[in-house]
């Protein structure tokens, strides 16, 4: 069973930072280097100084921030147990508008094993490691986990009927997308929402090392004696949205590879042909070759793109036994997968690459829009994989198997803010 319980955000106040907009970031894991410069510059409050701080002993350093913060009280806690309602009107590269709505909230942390809350990738011990460091010094839900459930938007309009009043927390972000959040403290209406999600499933679209860690935190804390069933530490901030909501978008994950690795194009061709089907498209041909990418979502189908040719080659898998040789111990909903086919096969089987070292190594890198692909592809990149997005069912069927996809096989669409609300554990 899901529990969810409202609580009392630790928030920003807007006049103390100048503005919302100036003190909020996205996801500590899409923050690159100059974003963080820049989120620094924006504000002497910024969140990413507690989420992403550059000190040298940077997790003492985003706890005195947040302790100070707090006494200052640039941060102070709400008075009143609330769920809170959050709006977000963005766009895409395309100009294409778009609004995805849902709630903030806490959730009880259950093991996976339970099958309340289920994963749908897999997750690194560096990635724990540094956010468990984190979390033991500022005892303190900094960002939101981005869960999804199967019922209809429909589910949330009781807290949707408080956006007949006036939005509580209102910023245009530095993309000029709007936000706004809406706080609910009647108890009544916070009822019949923990009611109807009570018996729902959870899945994390975003999140997974920060869940994890919650997971193991709490477990620790719960070791070192006893607390109550409903200590703050038992419970972890998180958005939660249909599937069915229009506004939420994934993007496809798109895969390069550097100019580092000894990648012959001719040679790659070779191994690929016994397998793959391949039909080429020229640059201009763009939109022909999404087509025909998504014209059958069943089947394991995407792009390439090689140093030196101007062509995109359309690959579609025509013989199974490849996933015999490569994907033998994956299961079955996971091997059917277009980034599995692609992760597997041609990355580790053909290529031989060691996935997790080139990436460490900023030999593999992910995009999100076809242009920075081929743009990356045209600066000197080896080659670059253009995926689908992936099918919100195909992710939804992989978590109730209790598998997981690999790393990076999803991009949900934005990324949550940091910095609208923070949940305290003590």
């Amino acid at each position: 069973m899901v529990m969810l319980r409202p609580f009392r955000a630790l928030r920003y106040d807007g006049d103390k930072v100048g503005g919302l907009a100036r003190v909020v970031a996205p996801p500590y894991d899409v923050i690159s280097d100059r974003d963080r410069d820049d989120l620094y510059e924006r504000s002497d409050h910024n969140v990413v100084r507690l989420i992403l701080n550059r000190d040298e002993d940077r997790y003492a350093s985003a706890a005195r921030a947040l302790a100070a913060w707090r006494a200052e009280g640039v941060l102070a806690r709400d008075a009143k147990p609330a769920l809170y309602y959050y709006e977000e009107e963005f766009a895409l590269p395309d100009g294409s508008r778009h609004t995805r709505r849902g709630v903030l909230t806490t959730v009880k942390i259950e093991p996976f094993s339970a099958g309340v809350i289920r994963p749908h990738e897999r997750t690194f011990a560096r990635a724990k490691k540094d956010r468990m460091a984190l979390i033991k010094e500022c005892r303190t839900n900094l960002s939101p986990i981005f869960g999804l459930f199967a019922k209809p938007p429909e589910l949330l309009d009781p807290l949707r009927a408080a956006t007949a009043n006036a939005a509580r927390v209102e910023l245009t972000d530095m993309n000029g997308w709007r936000h706004r959040m809406w706080i609910i403290e009647d108890p009544e209406v916070q009822g019949a929402l923990s009611a109807a999600l009570a018996p729902e499933t959870v899945f994390i679209a975003d999140g997974h090392h920060r869940y994890e860690t919650a997971l193991e935190y709490r477990d620790s804390i719960d070791a070192a004696g006893d607390h109550p069933a409903d200590a703050p530490h038992e419970f972890i901030l998180m958005y939660l949205t249909s599937m069915q909501e229009p506004g939420l978008l994934v993007l496809p994950t798109h895969r390069v590879l550097g100019a580092g690795l000894a990648i012959d194009a001719d040679d790659l061709r070779r191994r690929l042909e016994p397998y793959f089907t391949m039909q080429s498209f020229a640059r201009d041909q763009l939109p022909a070759l999404r087509r025909h990418l998504d014209e059958a979502p069943h089947e394991a189908r995407f792009a390439m793109a090689l140093r030196g040719s101007d062509a995109i080659v359309a690959l579609g898998l025509r013989d199974a036994s490849a996933l015999e040789r490569y994907a033998a111990e994956v299961t079955p909903t996971v091997r059917k997968l277009d980034v599995t086919v692609l992760d597997a096969v041609v990355l580790k089987g053909l290529l031989g690459l060691d996935t997790v070292a080139a990436e460490q190594a900023g030999e593999l890198t992910y995009m999100h829009d076809d242009g920075d692909a081929l743009a990356a592809v045209d600066a000197g990149a080896a080659v670059a994989f253009l995926m689908n997005a992936p099918r919100l069912e195909a992710v939804a069927e992989v978590c109730l198997s209790g598998e997981v996809m690999p790393q990076k096989s999803t991009y949900f669409f934005p990324k949550l803010l940091s910095g609208l609300v923070l949940h305290p554990l003590e």
